[in-house]
């Protein structure tokens, strides 16, 4: 009863937060998340730390992933990352995540130190501090450049044996970037999850931001060595799909992502654990 206390109450606060008007690009990459229709909230690992800073609380070893997304079909817009989380002390353990998009005459990255921990035997907590920058250019020189810190938060409560409630709240504190003051992007994503098997997800996650509500569903299945992901999200609807294939340590995935209008999104990572 004290957990589902606690989390009822620090789902309030997230709601309490509010949404705002945002600024800088979505860095978030995720493999797995994005194939499962953006339901990263709810997963484990180094490279959801972006959707919920909890998502390191329960790892056992060293693991670092990079990873990489191509925005309908366009190398121009791509955005690359380095995702790595390792134990830290007792019920503790430390992130680290790296984000890069743009190129010569704009560009964006994005560093984040998480610290997670287990409060409780079924509630973990994490606590990120995030420093982002955009640099621009004028085509011969550098123009401007502007640096500003934010702060993630999330939670994830296991409920009985195969249910997961989870919930993040992203720059609630309404960090600015450069002269204009624009607000970066603030978000509430919460989320339930249901494994009736090792591997077997089946996700419903809500995300609020500046564009309104946005609905989540995800589906893995696994399949031996292979990994089965799907999704889809509202606002706009798009669908996706993917796989992640475990051998020797090493797991390679990939997500595609339809769009209403534009060309398909490419995702795609190469996770070490050691």
């Amino acid at each position: 009863m004290m957990r589902m206390s606690s989390a009822v109450l620090f789902f309030a606060l997230l709601i309490l937060a509010g949404q705002s008007i945002a600024a800088f690009e979505e860095l978030e990459i995720g493999v797995t998340s994005q194939a499962m229709g953006g339901t990263g909230v709810i997963l484990y690992g180094a490279e959801m730390a972006l959707f919920n800073p909890a998502s390191i609380a329960e790892i056992t070893n060293r693991t670092v992933t990079v990873s990489g997304r191509l925005p309908f079909t366009n190398m121009d817009f791509g955005t690359y990352g380095i995702d790595g989380a390792f134990k830290l002390s007792g019920r503790w353990n430390a992130g680290v995540n790296i984000r890069y998009f743009g190129g010569d005459l704009y560009n964006e990255q994005m560093a984040a130190v998480t610290l997670a921990g287990m409060l409780t035997d079924d509630m973990s907590f994490g606590l990120q501090p995030v420093i982002c920058r955009a640099s621009i250019a004028d085509g011969v020189s550098e123009y401007g450049s502007a640096t500003t810190i934010a702060v993630n938060m999330g939670f994830q409560v296991r409920m009985y044996s195969r249910w997961l409630l989870a919930a993040s709240v992203r720059n609630p504190f309404q960090a600015r970037l450069g002269e204009s003051g624009e607000y970066l992007k603030r978000r509430i994503d919460t989320g339930l999850r249901y494994e009736p098997a090792t591997g077997m997800i089946s996700a419903l996650t809500f995300s609020r931001d500046f564009n309104g509500m946005r609905i989540h569903v995800g589906q893995s299945l696994p399949l031996g060595p292979v990994t089965l992901l799907a999704g889809v999200q509202s606002n706009p609807v798009s669908i996706s799909g993917g796989l992640d294939t475990y051998v020797s340590g090493i797991s390679l995935k990939y997500a595609v992502i339809t769009h209403p209008q534009l060309d398909l999104t490419h995702q795609f990572g190469v996770t070490y654990d050691f």
